[in-house]
């Protein structure tokens, strides 16, 4: 988990109050006491745990999904993830695992846990990185609105990323911290 050790928290909360909420997020509005000393609102984003999966074959390839974001109104190359959903993160992600790509692994491995935009959010992410997959023939890409299911070599992956092809955030972090797992001479 992630700890706060290193440093005392120079802010000060003086109240708090829910503006608004859904089933998938919350903002609460803080009155805080910055570090300078002054006064202010800080707005934080509620949002229960992530999960993230970096999917890799035998022959170290990785499976990408690819969706439309409405959001950023941008066409979206990502690894499997969403929500914990009150789930532990291990059960979430093989949920999620399942869901997005049809697929099950028997091999999982927990690469850590990432803020995931800490300066709005107290959202985390939890990075698991899957092996030794198998296809189950069943999933909900189109009910996730879902319409590729890509496979790509590690290295092509970490190129897409380089090149701009990729740009989502909470797939770049997880394909580089299993990069970074994976070259482990102990592994």
């Amino acid at each position: 988990m992630l700890s706060s050790k290193h440093m005392k928290n120079p802010w000060k909360k003086l109240g708090s109050k829910f503006v608004h909420q859904n089933p998938f997020f919350s903002v609460r509005e803080d009155k805080v006491l910055r570090p300078d000393g002054e006064e202010d609102i800080y707005r934080v984003i509620e949002k229960s745990p992530s999960v993230f999966i970096v999917s890799i074959t035998k022959k170290r390839e990785v499976y990408l999904i690819g969706q439309y974001r409405y959001t950023t109104n941008v066409y979206s190359l990502e690894v499997p993830a969403g929500g914990s959903d009150g789930q532990r993160p291990l059960t979430a992600a093989k949920r999620e695992l399942q869901e997005e790509t049809g697929l099950i692994a028997k091999k999982w491995t927990k690469l850590g846990v990432i803020q995931c935009s800490n300066g709005s959010s107290n959202h985390l992410g939890h990075i698991f990185l899957a092996e030794d997959l198998h296809a189950t023939g069943s999933n909900r890409m189109q009910e996730d609105g879902i319409d590729k299911l890509k496979v790509v070599s590690f290295d092509k992956v970490l190129k897409m990323i380089a090149d701009g092809k990729i740009t989502d955030a909470m797939s770049i972090t997880p394909i580089l911290m299993a990069e970074l797992w994976l070259r482990k001479p102990s592994r």
